[in-house]
C-alpha cells in the first residue's frame, strides 16, 4: 500500500505537470478557445509563451527539480541547502536556463547569486514564489514515518532559492500534506489538517516577510468553496478569489482547494487545475502530487502515466521504490 501511494505521489506530479503544460500562463477564456476541455495529455500550442515545442506528454521544471530532489536524497543520503544549490545550479547551467523564460523570478535571482559565489544559506531570501512547492513531495515522503523532520528538511531544500517564512510555510503544508496522505488512515480532512498544522510551524522559519498567512488562505479558499456543485465552479472561484498565478500564496491554497473540491481524486483534481487558467502546470503538480499520495497509483490511466515516462525519460515505479526504501531506514 505504502509503494502505490508514493508512485501514486510521483505520478501526480508528473501528469499534474505534463497535463498542465500546454495551458500555462492561458486565461481561462483563452483555454477554452484553444483546448476547449482537457482531459488527456496533450502538445503544447504553436508560439506558447513557455513551452514551445513540448509534446504531449512533456513534463517541465516541476517535475525536473523533483527528481532533482530526489537524486540529492537518494545519492547524499540527507537533505542540505549545499546539495540543493549545486544541482539546482549545475541543472540551470545545463540547460542553459537563464537564456529562456522558463525560471521563475526567484529561482533565476537565487541562481544568479549563486552564480556569484553566493552562500546557500543566504540566496533565497527574497523567494516568495511557489518554486519552493512544486518540486517538495519528496520531503513528504522520506518523512511519512517521522513528520518531525519535516520542517527542518523542508527548510533545508528552500534556503538557496525561497528561504522566506512564507515560502518554508507553503512548502511545509505541502510536504506534510503528502505525508499524512500517505498513511492508510488518512482521509481529505486529515490531509488538510496535517498542512495547516505544518504550515503554522515552517512560517517560523526563514526571513521573515510580510506576506499573508498561509494557513488563513488554505482557510479561506476551502471556505470560498464550501457548496460548489462541482470541482469545476470550485475551480472558477478558487481562479477569482484566490488567484492561480505563480505567488505561493495564492497557488497552494488555490491547489488545496481543488484537492478538497474533487475529494481527493487525483484526475478530478489535476483536470480542474489544467483548466482553470494561471499557473496549471504548478498546480497541476503541487495538487497532483497531494491526490496521488492519497489515492496511490491505481487511481491513475496506465497509458498516461506510461506516456509521460517515455516521453521524459521518468522511471516513476523504480523512483518510488528506492524512496520507499530510504523512507524505512
Amino acid at each position: 500500500m505504502f509503494l502505490k501511494k508514493v508512485h501514486g505521489c510521483l505520478a501526480g506530479v508528473a501528469v499534474g505537470d505534463a497535463m498542465g503544460m500546454p495551458t500555462a500562463g492561458f486565461t481561462p477564456a483563452e483555454i477554452k478557445a484553444k483546448f476547449g476541455y482537457i482531459d488527456k495529455l496533450l502538445d503544447a500550442p504553436p508560439g506558447h509563451p513557455f513551452h514551445d515545442g513540448l509534446r504531449k506528454g512533456h513534463v517541465t521544471d516541476d517535475t525536473e527539480l523533483t527528481m532533482i530532489l530526489v537524486e540529492m536524497i537518494l545519492e547524499d543520503g540527507a537533505v542540505t541547502p549545499n546539495g540543493m544549490a549545486r544541482r539546482i545550479l549545475g541543472w540551470a547551467t545545463e540547460k542553459r536556463l537563464l537564456e529562456t523564460g522558463l525560471l521563475g523570478p526567484s529561482t533565476s535571482r537565487a541562481i544568479r547569486a549563486l552564480m556569484d559565489g553566493g552562500d546557500p544559506h543566504e540566496t533565497g531570501r527574497y523567494g516568495t514564489t511557489n518554486g519552493a512547492a512544486m518540486k517538495i513531495s519528496p520531503v513528504g515522503i522520506i518523512n511519512a514515518y517521522k513528520m518531525e523532520n519535516i520542517v527542518d528538511d523542508v527548510e533545508k531544500v528552500c534556503l538557496p532559492t525561497h528561504g522566506t517564512s512564507v515560502a518554508i510555510s507553503a512548502a511545509s503544508a505541502v510536504a506534510a500534506a503528502v505525508a499524512e496522505a500517505l498513511k492508510p488512515s488518512a482521509t481529505v480532512s486529515s490531509v488538510v489538517e496535517a498542512a495547516k498544522t505544518y504550515s503554522k510551524m515552517g512560517k517560523e522559519r526563514g526571513r521573515q516577510v510580510t506576506h499573508p498567512s498561509v494557513t488563513r488562505r488554505i482557510e479561506l479558499a476551502l471556505d470560498l468553496i464550501k457548496g460548489e456543485a462541482s470541482p469545476r465552479n470550485a475551480a472558477e472561484v478558487l481562479y477569482d478569489y484566490i488567484g492561480a498565478d505563480v505567488s505561493i500564496t495564492n497557488s497552494v491554497p488555490t491547489s488545496f482547494g481543488l484537492f478538497v473540491a474533487s475529494q481527493g481524486d487525483p484526475m478530478v483534481t489535476i483536470e480542474s487545475a489544467v483548466n482553470m487558467g494561471g499557473d496549471t502546470d504548478t498546480i497541476g503538480a503541487i495538487a497532483g502530487g497531494i491526490a496521488g499520495a492519497y489515492k496511490g497509483i491505481d487511481a491513475f490511466p496506465e497509458d498516461m502515466v506510461r506516456q509521460v515516462e517515455e516521453e521524459s525519460n521518468l522511471d516513476l515505479e523504480a523512483t518510488a521504490m528506492r524512496l520507499v526504501e530510504f523512507a524505512r531506514k
